[in-house]
Formats: structure tokens, C-alpha cells, sequence
């Protein structure tokens, strides 16, 4: 070894540096021990060392230098250094400047996340048979086969199929027809099946009337042969008499218009038309009003439909399993004896325009507001014969049914863990062409067109699960059910969730409801693909072009029974629903809800119409699945927070009489304002190519909504969690009302509890803020 570091110090140009060695010896003077110090350059000095005698000098033997081997060496190793820097120029000019991580398996590819309209994204591969692919080319691919796609066939499929509803024999059929087409395109452990067993109310053999009773000519109100089997499930049963009380849409402006007229509902019959509000809401204000029965029909001005057919809507103000509430009904067997408390404690019917003519025209009392624009030229309350009344009779009866959600993956190949949740209904009442033959057809040939693109080579970053929904029309049932089966984990996987369900109500115009961390997403969808009737334009172009402004144009508020408002309210999953419609009222829920109705609302261009939607829902799902970064725009809730703190603000003094402030909401709302801006700079200053830091910027993304649902109430009592999406006092909305009532009648309120709310609602958006913001440490909460 030291021979070795002497040639190599030598080689290098200086002396080797001498060690100090230590050695006993004995002298033989008699004077004692003693240590000796001596200097050792090599092996030959140390046993030279040993073996000299006491008084003898320290010989040091300096090394020889070999200048001919120097050179030697010097120049193999110049020649070695040339070697690799040639080496590592050539291998460096043949690596781009621009590279992306790539997966360690050699099928899988890579993409970049440039801009989608440049077209110039790079891809770096470790295997030559590795496909390049930018957005646009990704886009192409989905057009591409679109093009190609028939959806007349899946749609027939369903609406053909007899008797659908939710866990008969008709759903099972199509329930089957669906795996079926999944396992054509998909690998078998890529296609799944979850089963409920859920409480449903039905016809029974006791048919539902309505009479007059009373007067002169009592008798039964005949409700037309088109509408025996028609119903309203979830309703009380039993009898009810009063007297009638028209109450337009019996959304709560109408019913305070009632009340300022001094019409009392207290313990009558509610008659109100169909539209605007679902069945569920109408029933719900009704009641709150203390109304005994509520009668609901679909008037001439609303809806094109045979005057003798009556509308089906369930009437729980609610979503999923009524007798599951919070939980998923798997087994009931496992939990008490409960029921949700949007079930209501009213009885409820749907009856056709003409059962409802022949009462309206009997009506009397106060005239009917010139601003609802109804035939009813009064309002009542009651019969011009004062002696009349209605009476109800509503005999459904429960049932636990079986029902089945059918499930298929198309898996990432980067984030296989998070994904991109497409869903639509299969079961309607009647035919359901709109209902769910057009959201089934969009989901099988969706599923299909993405199977495809894989083939071809494109890699999804992150995974896209297809889902068929049963339950829908009884509260969107199937997908509440998944949702609180899986309710602790999923927050954490979905990114998105996009419904199918009555994606084409017509043609003309084009509609959204959802979250508005999509809105952004929706608006650079629709800005790509061209509008159904006019192609030279896209459905943006054609949205602005109406209203001037294209959000206000297309944006619709959330219908509460649809699985867009479980994934959002209930799971704090972002979610949208996309649809085309037409200024007339669909018929959807009734009988004359088929093809022949679709192709007449679309002008007979219902494929293409379809085609458009895929393609819509198909160019928004790429996107969140092929960019590093996800397309959620978390920011816009900082601009949503500030339009609800205005409204708050405006009931400042109430608050400030009773010792509150405003300060701490403000203070919360700036800390989710400024965390945003931070993620966002933290985003624009960082390599989005590294997997890593990009996955931890999209879990803070993922996570906003979900941080949006306020931990301080009950799921069983109050599932609607979300604090601006959500249900009940405890939302920015309903704390809102409270103070708006806490002016005009303050006897009414309880004080506490909105104290309580309000505090809760600060709370719930500090917490949305610190978890925007990141690490605790990142996080002040010193006020």
C-alpha cells in the first residue's frame, strides 16, 4: 500500500510526508525504559528501525524518483481524460434540453405538459418503440374515432328495454348488457360490480286518488288512463283533507308571495306546476308552510305533452338510501332502524294538466299574480263553493330491492391512484331515452373510444373509472350508496367527477352545473370542439354570441337529485354536469320520454348532438389525465368566499349589537386568498416535470373541495356539508338567511346557533386555507 502511495505522490509531484512511529527498547545502562521517537518513510526503515541497537543514529532513506515511468503514467492518464470528455460531449448532444420523467416500464411513455394549442410538446423515451404524444395529438386521436361512433344503437338499447325502474328485471337486463360491452374492451379484473340493497316505495294494489268532498257534486277526480301507474315515491300515506291553494312552482319566493297576500297554506292542499325546483324542494317548502298534501302537474306553458300525463318524481329531500342515511346500505342488518330526515310528513301526488284544470277552474278566492303567468285566474284558498275541499289518498307501499353499480378502469400509467370518475343512470321511469339511454350511450362508447386510444399508444397519467349508476331516479341512489361506502378514501383518489345523465335535452343551447373549480376547465373544453348546428363555430363562440357573456349563459344552479350534487355536497369530490337543451321543458320522467321525443328536440340530429357531448366530456377528462398539473382552478374560491362575505357584511350591525365582528371570516378568507397565490407562484417557479413535487401540488389541489365540507355537523343529520354548495344553516347561504330573518323577525331565530354556524363557517375556511397553504409551519392562525 505504501509503495503504491509513493508512486502515486510522486507522480503527482511532491515528497511523500514521513509517519511517526513509536518503539520500546530496553537500554541496557540500567537506566529504565524509555521511548524512543523515530521517523519511518517505508517498510525497509521500520525493520531497519527494529533491529538497531540503542545509540545508533536514525537513518532516513529518501526515495528514488523514476522519471521515465512518470511520463508513462502521466500520459495514460491524459489519454484517459480525453477519452471520457469525448465520450460525454458526443452522448450529451444526442439528449434533448427538454426532458420529463419517465416510468421505469419500457412500454410506457412520457409526455410534457406544454401549453395544449403550440403542438410543439417533447417527449423523451428510454425505448425506441415509445410514442410521442402531445395534447393535440391525444385530441385528434379522440376525434378522430368519434367520428366513427354510432350512439342510435345503445340508446334504443335501453329506451326498448320494458320497465326499467330501479332493481326490476328490465334494469338487471341492461345491467348485464353493460358488463358485458365493458368486458369486450376491458381485461376481466378491470371490470367490477358493487351490489345495495336499498328501500324503495312503489304503486300498490290500492291505487292513489284524489276527490272532491263536500258541496253539492262530490266525486273522484279522474286523473286520466295515461297516468294509474304514475306515483311519487317516498311520500306519506294515508288520507288528507283542506282546502286548495294554487302555489305556482312552489319554490319559496311563490309561497312568500302567498304570504303577503295573507293566503294561508296552514292545513290545506298545495297544487303546483312541475319545473324550476325538483319535486323534493317543492314538497319541502310546502310542509314548511304546514300544508297537509301537495299536488303537483305539468302545465301546457311548461311542457309539450299529451294532456293526460302525469310527471314521476321521488319527493325525499334527499340523496341515496332514505333508510340509510350517512351510511351505505350493503346490509341493514348491521345498523338500527332509521330514516332520513328528508323524508316527508306529507302525503304527495303527481297528477296530469287536465286533473289539474278541472280543480283550478274551481277555485276561488284571491286572484292569481299577473307574474306567474299561469291559466289559473285564482289562487283560493278553497272552492268558489266554500262547502268543496280535496281530499288525498296515497297508498305506496316500501320494498327492499337489490340494485347493482357496474364499474370499469382504463389505468394510469403514472398516478394510477388518482382518477377521473365518468358515471351516468341506467333505470328511468318509461322509456328514459334522455333519462339514461343517452348517458348509458355516451358512457359504453366513451369507455370504448379511451380502450382504443390506449391500443394506439396513448398513456394516460392518471386512471378514469366508468360508472353505471342504478338508483337514479329515485335520488341518484346507486352513486350516494358508493360514495358513503367509500367515503374515507375517496377524497383522496377522485379528481373530477363528470355525470352523464340527460346530457341531451335538445340541441340549441348548452348548460352546465357543478363546482366552479371546473368552470375554467368547461370553458377551454368548449372553446375546442364545434357547436352541433353551427360548425364553423365552437360552443363557446355560440355561448358568448347569446348572452355576451358565455358563463352566465351556460351556467345553471345544481339540481339536488342528481349524483353531481352527492359527489360534491356529500363527497367533496369536484363534479360537473354537462347538457344541451332547448328553450322548451323536456319530458323527461314520463311516458313520452323516447327516441322519437329526442330526435324532435334535437331536429332530428340527435347523433351528432351526442357525438358533441362525448367529445365535450372526452376533451375535459384528457385534461385532467395528461397534464402534470390538474386543471382545477382552487382559486376561484377565494373570489366565490368574497361574494358571500359581501352579503354577510351587509347584516354587520345585527352582528356587532350581539358582540360579533366580521374581522375573523375577513381574516380567513385572506389567509385562502393569499395561500392561493402562494401554491400558485410555488407552481410557476417549480419543475413540473419532477413527479414527485408535482403529486404533492396536486394533493393540495385535490383536496379543496373536500376541505370545503365543514367538519363541525353531522353526516346523518346534515350531509350537505359543503359550505358553499351545501344544505342548512351551516352554510355561508343558509347563515345568510338567518341574519336576513334575525332583521325582519329576530323572535324567530335562535341567536346561539347562528353564532355557532358562523363560527364553524370561519373555521372551516381557515382549515381550507392552512391546507392550501401546505406544512403547519407555513400556517399562521395568530389573530
Amino acid at each position: 500500500m505504501d509503495r503504491a502511495r509513493i508512486a502515486i505522490s510522486s507522480l503527482l509531484g511532491f515528497e511523500p510526508k514521513s509517519y511517526t512511529r513509536f518503539s520500546l527498547t530496553r537500554r541496557t545502562d540500567g537506566d529504565g525504559s524509555r521511548v524512543e521517537m523515530k521517523l519511518a518513510e517505508n517498510e525497509n526503515d521500520e525493520e531497519m528501525g527494529d533491529a538497531m541497537a540503542d545509540g545508533m543514529e536514525t537513518q532516513i532513506e529518501k526515495p528514488h524518483n523514476n522519471h521515465k515511468t512518470r511520463c508513462y503514467l502521466m500520459i495514460a492518464v491524459l489519454l484517459v481524460l480525453i477519452g471520457f470528455l469525448v465520450g460525454y460531449l458526443a452522448f450529451r448532444g444526442q439528449t434533448p434540453g427538454k426532458s420529463v420523467s419517465l416510468s421505469d416500464q419500457p412500454t410506457e411513455a412520457s409526455y410534457t405538459d406544454d401549453d395544449d394549442d403550440d403542438g410543439n410538446d417533447e417527449f423523451v423515451a428510454t425505448n425506441e418503440e415509445e410514442m410521442s404524444l402531445a395534447f393535440s395529438d391525444i385530441k385528434k386521436m379522440l376525434t378522430d374515432n368519434l367520428d366513427s361512433s354510432q350512439f342510435l344503437h345503445d340508446i334504443n338499447k335501453v329506451s326498448d328495454t320494458s320497465n326499467h325502474e330501479t332493481g326490476s328485471v328490465g334494469d338487471l337486463t341492461i345491467t348485464q348488457y353493460i358488463r358485458q360491452e365493458f368486458l369486450k374492451n376491458f381485461e376481466k379484473h378491470s371490470v367490477w360490480t358493487d351490489t345495495h340493497y336499498v328501500t324503495l316505495q312503489f304503486n300498490s294494489a290500492s291505487p292513489n286518488r284524489v276527490w272532491i268532498v263536500g258541496g253539492e257534486n262530490p266525486g273522484e277526480i279522474q286523473l286520466g288512463q295515461q297516468n294509474p301507474k304514475v306515483f311519487c315515491p317516498y311520500s306519506a300515506t294515508g288520507k288528507f283533507t283542506g282546502k286548495l291553494v294554487y302555489a305556482n312552482y312552489g319554490t319559496k319566493d311563490d309561497f312568500k308571495l302567498l304570504s303577503s297576500m295573507s293566503v294561508p297554506v296552514n292545513g290545506s292542499v298545495v297544487v303546483v306546476r312541475a319545473g324550476k325546483i325538483n319535486f323534493a324542494e317543492k314538497v319541502t317548502n310546502a310542509e314548511n308552510m304546514k300544508a297537509g298534501g301537495v299536488l303537483i302537474y305539468p302545465d301546457p306553458e311548461d311542457y309539450i305533452l299529451d294532456p293526460d300525463v302525469a310527471m314521476f318524481g321521488h319527493v325525499h329531500m334527499g340523496l341515496g338510501d332514505p333508510r340509510s342515511p350517512g351510511f351505505p346500505s350493503f346490509n341493514h342488518t348491521q345498523f338500527p332502524p332509521t330514516k332520513s330526515s328528508g323524508l316527508p310528513g306529507i302525503l304527495v301526488h303527481s297528477i296530469s294538466a287536465n286533473a289539474a284544470t278541472s280543480l283550478l277552474n274551481k277555485l276561488g278566492g284571491e286572484t292569481s299574480p299577473s307574474s306567474w303567468k299561469s291559466k289559473a285566474t285564482k289562487i283560493g284558498p278553497g272552492f268558489a263553493n266554500d262547502d268543496e275541499r280535496v281530499m288525498m289518498e296515497v297508498n305506496n307501499v316500501e320494498e327492499v330491492r337489490g340494485m347493482h353499480n357496474v364499474f370499469a378502469v382504463v389505468k394510469g400509467f403514472e398516478e394510477p391512484d388518482h382518477y377521473v370518475v365518468i358515471g351516468a343512470q341506467r333505470d328511468a321511469f318509461g322509456p328514459g331515452a334522455a333519462e339514461s339511454g343517452v348517458g348509458t350511450a355516451l358512457l359504453l362508447e366513451l369507455s370504448r373510444v379511451f380502450t382504443r386510444m390506449v391500443e394506439d399508444g396513448f398513456r394516460p397519467r392518471r386512471s378514469i373509472i366508468f360508472a353505471s349508476w342504478s338508483g337514479g331516479s329515485f335520488g341518484a341512489i346507486g352513486a350516494t350508496e358508493w360514495l358513503e361506502g367509500y367515503m374515507s378514501v375517496l377524497h383522496l383518489k377522485v379528481c373530477a367527477y363528470f355525470s352523464l345523465d340527460r346530457a341531451v335535452l335538445g340541441g340549441t343551447n348548452f348548460e352546465m352545473f357543478g363546482s366552479s373549480m371546473l368552470y375554467n376547465l368547461i370553458r377551454e373544453t368548449i372553446s375546442m370542439v364545434k357547436s352541433p348546428f353551427s360548425p364553423d363555430k365552437s360552443i363557446y363562440e355560440m355561448a358568448e354570441a347569446g348572452a355576451g357573456d358565455w358563463l352566465k349563459a351556460v351556467l345553471q344552479p345544481i339540481p339536488m337529485d342528481t349524483s353531481v350534487y352527492a359527489f360534491l355536497a356529500i363527497g367533496g369530490i369536484p363534479a360537473m354536469g354537462l347538457s344541451f337543451t332547448k328553450d322548451k321543458n323536456y319530458p323527461y320522467n314520463t311516458k313520452e320520454d323516447t327516441v322519437n321525443t329526442l330526435n324532435r328536440f334535437t331536429n332530428d340530429n340527435l347523433n351528432a348532438v351526442t357525438r358533441a357531448m362525448a367529445e365535450v366530456v372526452g376533451v375535459a377528462v384528457i385534461k385532467l389525465i395528461h397534464h402534470h398539473q390538474l386543471p382545477l382552478d382552487y382559486h376561484k374560491y377565494a373570489s366565490d368566499l368574497s361574494g358571500y362575505i359581501i352579503d354577510i357584511q351587509r347584516y354587520a350591525s345585527e352582528l356587532q349589537e350581539r358582540g360579533l365582528t366580521m374581522r375573523w371570516l375577513f381574516s380567513a378568507r385572506g389567509d385562502f386568498y393569499r395561500a392561493a397565490n402562494t401554491l400558485r407562484s410555488q407552481i410557476e417557479s417549480s419543475d413540473m416535470n419532477d413527479v414527485l413535487l408535482c403529486r404533492t401540488y396536486n394533493n393540495r389541489i385535490m383536496r379543496v373541495e373536500y376541505n370545503f365540507l365543514s367538519p363541525y355537523v353531522s353526516i346523518n343529520n346534515c350531509p350537505y356539508r359543503h359550505l358553499l354548495y351545501g344544505k342548512g344553516n351551516h352554510t355561508l347561504a343558509g347563515i345568510v338567511e338567518q341574519l336576513e330573518l334575525l332583521r325582519v323577525n329576530p323572535e324567530l331565530v335562535d341567536f346561539n346557533m347562528t353564532r355557532n354556524d358562523l363560527a364553524y363557517a370561519t373555521w372551516t375556511v381557515q382549515g381550507a386555507a392552512n391546507a392550501l397553504g401546505g406544512e403547519v409551519w407555513t400556517s399562521s392562525n395568530n389573530f
